[in-house]
């Protein structure tokens, strides 16, 4: 049985590093984790599933232990932090596509 990993690490590296696979070799998933790597997070998509299931505690490490010290608050709070992040990058992206179209 491997050491504990911990909650508020995994999401961390999910929320900054995700899309390198960072939290998949922290979490012992080695090979998913180069997976990971080359395909940029599997264009985003699977970092992003991880990172949504880390929020709400699904994510378990490779030997099946669950992450030690979950931390629903800090969960919530950086699930909501990535909503408002997405909310005002897709603003400015169409507010870009708004003013390339006119002219």
């Amino acid at each position: 049985m491997n050491k504990p990993k911990s909650y508020i690490v995994t999401l961390l590296t999910s929320f900054f590093l995700g899309g390198i696979g960072v939290h998949r070799f922290y979490t012992g998933y080695i090979g998913l984790g180069f997976l990971q790597l080359f395909t940029a997070g599997g264009c985003g998509i699977w970092s992003l599933i991880d990172f949504i299931s880390i929020c709400f505690n699904n994510y378990q490490t490779s030997d099946g232990q669950p992450l030690q010290n979950y931390n629903k608050t800090l969960g919530m709070t950086f699930f909501f932090i990535w909503v408002a992040f997405m909310g005002i990058a897709l603003a400015f992206y169409a507010a870009g596509l708004a003013a390339a179209t006119r002219g």
